[in-house]
């Protein structure tokens, strides 16, 4: 078995300290998961250089020559990136329900809406 992310909810609420969350993924369908979730996120192996710059290469006399980006290997290898998708989106599903229920308490405390008539 491989643990990802994380070991169970283990925090007792007088412990002010982070807890752990954790999956088991069985060892033959690890590889499976991966590839899936890199699929469906969009892993790259290589991707553009961030820390390049093109004007430090530029050359005056054929500046054709110049490529716009760089190519590196992605220095997050899958495994990492499955994490950090995984984290992601219990993030982003976290807001999104804390936004939903900020939503609807706005909507519920709001009052009837307001009596407006045209005097002529």
């Amino acid at each position: 078995m491989v643990a990802l992310a994380a070991t169970g909810f283990f925090l007792a609420p007088e412990r002010k300290v982070m807890a752990t969350f954790s999956i088991e993924i069985p060892d033959n369908e690890v590889d499976r998961i991966i590839s899936a979730m890199c699929g469906n996120y969009k892993y790259q192996a290589q991707i553009h250089d961030p820390n390049y710059d093109p004007l430090e290469e530029y050359d005056h006399e054929n500046p054709t020559l110049v490529p716009p980006h760089k190519i590196i290997d992605n220095p997050e290898n899958p495994y990492q990136f499955v994490n950090r998708m995984v984290r992601e989106y219990l993030i982003n599903n976290t807001l999104a329900y804390e936004k939903e229920i900020a939503r609807q308490q706005v909507e519920n405390s709001v009052g009837n809406a307001p009596v407006i008539t045209d005097p002529n």
